[in-house]
């Protein structure tokens, strides 16, 4: 008897670390899709308000992930430079269905300039990310990221403009020395039939840096803005 009820023991306790261990188990490769609406107003201060809805798939395209809605308010400072500010609240998925409240804000510096027949952008933002809405509580985990994105656009296709950008996140979090996480680059075309908005679409992948099994998700991008 003895025997038996240890045997059970620790087949349990064997079972368990199972499946602690696939609960835990690490994604290196992945297949994700963004898709989104949005619509863009710009004034004649130099401002322009824009909303987005985005809902993000995983597991190759087959599980939802996440999705949010995002507002952004932005300053033209002069032709080559402008601040924007945004705010987004997220609802992300886990592995037992259930979701998460997350919200996040951001600041940017963005620059734009021509050097023909291409158009460069820079954008430098600041983002931090709580779950619940209490943004700005220090006490509770947060993650706040420092992002620097440049994008080079070819202008001589018409409405069809091909870009390229490539992107690095560095990540702050509470007691812990900042380092680079992971890259993204995108490959895609932008076409801005006139007074429909703007179509996007795009292919990339995001890279972990720092890591023994740096994880591999591949992005289809696919995106409708209504501009006026």
């Amino acid at each position: 008897m003895k025997l038996i009820k240890s045997s059970t023991v620790l087949l349990l306790l064997l079972s368990k670390c199972i499946i602690m261990e696939a609960q835990d188990t690490k994604v290196i490769r992945d297949m994700h899709l963004w898709s989104g609406v949005g619509i863009e107003k710009s004034f004649k201060n130099n401002l322009s308000i824009s909303l987005d809805q985005e809902i993000r798939f995983k597991q190759n395209i087959t599980e939802i992930n996440n999705y949010f809605t995002e507002i952004g308010l932005r300053y033209r400072i002069s032709k080559n430079f402008s601040l924007e500010g945004g705010y987004r609240f997220t609802r992300d998925k886990n592995s037992d269905n259930s979701y998460d409240n997350l919200t996040r804000y951001n600041l940017d510096l963005r620059y734009k300039g021509k050097i023909n027949p291409i158009t460069i952008y820079y954008r430098l933002r600041y983002q931090k990310e709580v779950e619940g809405m209490n943004l700005l509580d220090q006490s509770i985990p947060y993650e706040k990221y420092v992002r620097n994105r440049l994008s080079v656009r070819y202008n001589k296709l018409g409405k069809i403009k091909p870009y390229i950008s490539l992107e690095t996140f560095q990540l702050f979090r509470p007691l812990r020395v900042a380092e680079f996480e992971y890259i993204r680059f995108l490959c895609g075309i932008k076409y801005e039939p006139r007074k429909i908005g703007e179509f996007n679409l795009a292919y990339g992948f995001n890279r972990e840096v720092r890591s023994n099994q740096p994880a591999m998700v591949y992005t289809l991008k696919i995106h409708y803005t209504y501009i006026f």
